[in-house]
């Protein structure tokens, strides 16, 4: 191990007992250092800069000014306590009535009668200082001054000074005092040159090699040239250093340290930085980190990568014009990062362990949290990954993939219900919506995971999706059954994993539901009707009131059934509006008083408007949006949220819709009493919210929680987040997701929210520690089971010989054609192979000496203008061998698409199978059978995606696909499906 211990005179600490800082690079810098520490060991004024670096100051010699709040050096600090008494101090002692020049008195100019004996001591290891920093006092009898020489902070042995150095180091040193203080002049600044030359060691009257060898020794020419460098590099040094002296003659040393200070406690410099966010710290700390450094010399923080991974995700063309601008990271780094890490559909548990490690430190209030799950779509598209080894675009659900192109992906994310934290866990890729039983057997999986980190998921919160209310329904069903067999009361929740959890449907989508059911059904509301058209009749009558509506939001997208947007939850919610009722209230008393005539449904639409006006406010309320004499502020335990809830599942419970227009209505030939699900959606999310709010207040002592924290809203930035990166895509296929999943991860989500979306922005933060993921998070892979493939060339079989004469012909032409265009694009794997192993001997194995009949296409292909053929022609061997390996990998990924380890298994099996005896010379035979293969399977192995991804969309016709594969023909049933669902939703 090696050694290190503190450069300044007198002082033994070492890197054992205290904390040790090198010299800075700084040039500015490490000369204010040096007018500190050179006078109590100046032996360090003879070393280079790259052995200064190597020193080390002990923190005792750096007051409390030059460390931050956590202890950290601050970066231009230095060392300015050098005696017992200033480091018992903690500050350097400039008190009233005392100098610094009594203490450090190297600079102090002394009297004449001033005999005090001086006593200059380098000391050696395990020694006593004498007199310590007494080294500059003028001596009247200088044969009484001693000089005590110690080697230990001296750098390489060749350029330590002689003693006879050192006492001429001694005498210098004593008459520096005087030598500062007199004002800079042509003299003088020759009298520094003399002396630094001196304190250095280098006579400039003598030979310099001679000077430096002991006497009666000689030397070679090539070490008096080493010698000659070493004193070359002394005079720079001298140079350098007389320059330093005479800038800085005229300051003394307490005003060098007076400035040193100012700088280092500029408060307005230090406020305004730190008043700026992280993201804008990090962005200024790389520009001036980076400003004298070339490109290539540049190096950048993980922070700074993240940061600019981030900027390019969401707009690769403005980062080429940043790259311009500001130094940043190149794009290629930033892909180099984005590919360490590796995340795959399904549980990751390295995920899971970092949260159980964030979580630990947690009280019980941070734990608490909901499990969030929703669906996105997205575009039936296949990508070969080469790095993970495997073909994205399949259903890939709970562990087990199949041979089905996925369009949606099923998203999970963990929320804090009394802590502003999201983190996103897990995805699944499906067909369609996910099953039932599929959801159970996700929920079963997740829900243990989420426990053993040591959160308390108290609730699952989702939308209304059908095949969610099914797994949901028998999960309820389960549970009932089990807890009437254990003999316990049934309180509405749900048992996972022995663990009780609350259903929460996501309030906004149940508002949007009711909304869309009023728009064709009325209601029947305490035994009164309320109908949507005294909505349509109060818009009608406001829009002719010019610039002084009175509903200055509603349009017709809110209120026209052709026009409205029945996605947009704020259009919802600004239709049941305490507004709006207002607005019919006023209507309908207005009428009264003219007509003495009172509308039958206005005043009960109103009722209704403003009942669901409340109810999404006392399920709404998050901090900041807090309005005297709503509901929308945060649940406590005396709060008027729990009586108002009680008595909205009653008279939800009693509210019914008037259907007349459905096939049911219709064909019976009158109105039908119906329930729509989102009344028992609103019933059971409300009896969920009663449930946790008395166990937050009474078990997990919360004094007040927003019921905000308990919807998706999370959930849906994150999915439109994924849209956005890049550039819009309002369905990205798998492949995207999965990068786009990984960027919001290692950004931790961090982007711009729009004004437009359909959600409220949610300014939670996430748990992950992205430096985690950069650990290998490759699992170890295994090889899938072997399945037998056979290969068949496609040569004419017998029967169709006995065919008709013009299908004969045909076939043999398009043979022909076949392996024309497979030359050619054998010859391309000609060129790559030639580029690479560069051998003449190998070259002669794969390509032909001559032009035949198989090269007609590469003909054709070469340019006129060229003299010379520049494209390669393959002999018949290789052509033979390429075209069996194609066949090969195309039959296998028809048969084995949906495993694992592609490009391995396809690899062994190749070099396995195909002879490849002709292929190479003796030395390079397995260098290009690798070669060959690799770049193989690359090739057909994203043609083999390309002509299926075609076939999704429809560029291929159905008569050829029918020929072709089972993944081909599966593909062309989904374009088919997909075609008439795009026609159903034009209509």
């Amino acid at each position: 191990m090696v050694y290190k211990k503190c450069c300044v005179g007198g002082c033994n600490t070492t890197h054992e007992t205290h904390r040790l800082f090198s010299f800075p690079r700084n040039d500015n810098l490490r000369n204010l250092w040096m007018s500190f520490i050179v006078p109590t060991n100046p032996q360090l004024i003879a070393l280079s800069k790259a052995q200064l670096l190597n020193k080390h100051v002990c923190e005792k010699h750096f007051d409390i000014f030059q460390f931050d709040n956590e202890g950290r050096r601050l970066r231009y600090s230095y060392p300015s306590l050098l005696t017992d008494n200033e480091i018992a101090h903690g500050v350097p002692l400039i008190a009233t009535g005392w100098d610094v020049t009594t203490e450090h008195n190297y600079c102090k100019v002394q009297d004449d009668d001033d005999f005090t004996e001086a006593v200059v001591v380098i000391r050696k290891p395990g020694s006593d200082v004498t007199i310590e920093h007494n080294y500059c006092k003028e001596q009247n009898d200088c044969s009484k001054s001693s000089v005590e020489i110690g080697s230990s902070d001296v750098g390489n042995s060749h350029e330590q000074p002689s003693c006879s150095n050192f006492s001429t180091v001694a005498t210098v040193v004593e008459n520096k005092d005087t030598f500062l203080e007199q004002p800079p002049s042509a003299s003088t600044k020759g009298m520094e040159i003399d002396v630094l030359e001196e304190l250095v060691g280098i006579d400039s009257n003598v030979n310099v090699v001679n000077q430096m060898l002991p006497k009666g020794s000689t030397c070679t020419k090539k070490q008096k040239g080493s010698v000659k460098k070493i004193v070359s590099r002394k005079r720079k040094l001298v140079k350098i250093l007389t320059n330093i002296a005479t800038e800085t003659l005229s300051d003394s040393v307490s005003q060098r340290l007076d400035q040193a200070q100012s700088l280092s406690r500029n408060k307005d410099l230090l406020e305004n930085f730190y008043l700026l966010n992280k993201q804008a710290q990090t962005f200024l700390f790389m520009q001036l980190k980076q400003i004298h450094k070339s490109k290539m010399a540049r190096r950048f923080t993980l922070d700074e990568k993240l940061m600019a991974l981030l900027i390019m995700k969401q707009s690769p063309k403005s980062y080429k014009l940043l790259e311009k601008m500001f130094a940043l990271p190149s794009k290629r780094t930033l892909n180099r990062l984005s590919e360490k890490v590796s995340i795959q559909p399904g549980l990751n548990p390295l995920i899971f362990e970092h949260i159980s490690n964030t979580t630990k430190k947690w009280d019980t209030k941070q734990k608490l949290c909901t499990i969030v799950f929703d669906e996105v779509s997205l575009t039936p598209h296949l990508t070969f990954n080469e790095k993970d080894d495997i073909i994205n675009g399949f259903v890939d659900i709970a562990g087990e993939r199949k041979l089905k192109y996925c369009d949606h992906a099923l998203v999970f994310m963990l929320r804090g219900i009394c802590s502003p934290w999201r983190q996103s866990v897990a995805f699944y890729f499906c067909e369609g919506t996910v099953s039932a039983a599929e959801l159970q057997c996700i929920l079963k999986q997740i829900v243990p995971q989420v426990i053993r980190t040591g959160l308390i998921p108290l609730g699952l919160v989702c939308d209304q999706g059908s095949t969610f209310r099914t797994a949901i329904r028998r999960l309820r069903e389960d549970t009932i059954r089990r807890r009437n067999i254990q003999g316990v009361h049934d309180d509405g929740s749900v048992n996972i994993a022995d663990h009780d959890l609350s259903i929460f449907f996501d309030p906004p989508h149940l508002l949007k539901g009711l909304r869309n059911n009023f728009l064709n059904k009325d209601i029947i509301w305490e035994e009164k009707t309320a109908s949507w058209k005294d909505i349509e009749f109060i818009f009608d009558l406001d829009s002719k009131l010019g610039h002084t509506r009175a509903l200055p939001k509603l349009t017709a997208h809110h209120v026209d059934r052709q026009k409205i947007k029945k996605m947009k939850v704020s259009v919802a919610a600004q239709v049941f509006s305490a507004r709006t009722a207002a607005m019919l209230k006023y209507t309908n008393a207005l009428n009264y008083f003219h007509t003495a005539n009172s509308d039958a449904t206005m005043a009960t639409t109103a009722e209704v408007v403003e009942f669901f006006d409340t109810l999404f406010d006392s399920v709404n309320g998050y901090p900041g949006g807090v309005q005297r004499g709503k509901l929308r502020r945060a649940v406590k335990q005396n709060s008027q949220h729990h009586t108002f809830w009680i008595e909205a599942i009653n008279k939800i419970k009693k509210m019914v819709f008037v259907d007349t227009s459905s096939k049911h209505a219709t064909k019976a030939g009158k109105p039908r009493l119906v329930r729509v699900p989102s009344q028992q959606g609103w019933i059971t999310t409300l009896e969920s919210f009663i449930r946790v709010s008395k166990l937050l207040f009474e078990q997990y002592n919360v004094e007040y929680y927003y019921p905000r924290n308990i919807n998706q809203d999370p959930l849906e930035n994150f999915f439109g987040r994924i849209r956005a990166i890049n550039y819009r895509n309002v369905n990205p296929d798998a492949n995207t997701f999965i990068y786009a999943f990984k960027s919001l991860m290692l950004s931790n989500m961090l982007s711009p929210h729009s004004k437009f979306s359909n959600c409220e922005e949610d300014n939670g933060e996430t748990l992950l520690n992205v430096s985690l993921l950069f650990k290998n998070l490759h699992n170890n892979k295994e090889n899938d089971s072997e399945n037998t493939v056979s290969i068949s060339r496609d040569l004419p079989s017998s029967s169709q010989a006995s065919s008709r004469e013009k299908l004969l012909v045909n076939d043999v032409v398009m043979e022909k054609i076949k392996v024309h265009c497979s030359a050619y694009t054998a010859g391309y794997i000609c060129r790559k192979i030639t580029r690479a192993i560069r051998c003449k001997d190998c070259i002669k194995t794969y390509i032909s000496s001559t032009e035949t009949n198989i090269h007609s296409y590469i003909k054709f292909r070469e340019y006129k203008l060229l003299k010379n053929n520049n494209l390669a022609y393959p002999n018949e061997k290789f052509l033979i061998l390429y075209r069996d390996g194609t066949h090969f990998i195309h039959n296998y990924l028809n048969y084995s698409c949906i495993g694992s380890n592609i490009k391995s298994n396809l690899k062994r099996k190749i070099l396995s199978t195909l002879s490849f005896s002709c292929l190479g010379c003796d030395k390079h035979a397995l260098i290009v059978k690798n070669f060959f293969t690799n770049i193989l399977i690359r090739l057909h192995g994203h043609n083999w995606c390309n002509i299926n991804n075609k076939i999704l969309k429809g560029d291929i016709d159905e008569k050829y696909v029918s020929k072709m594969g089972e993944p081909q023909k599966l593909a062309l049933k989904k374009y088919k499906s997909l075609r008439l669902r795009k026609k159903c939703l034009s209509k």
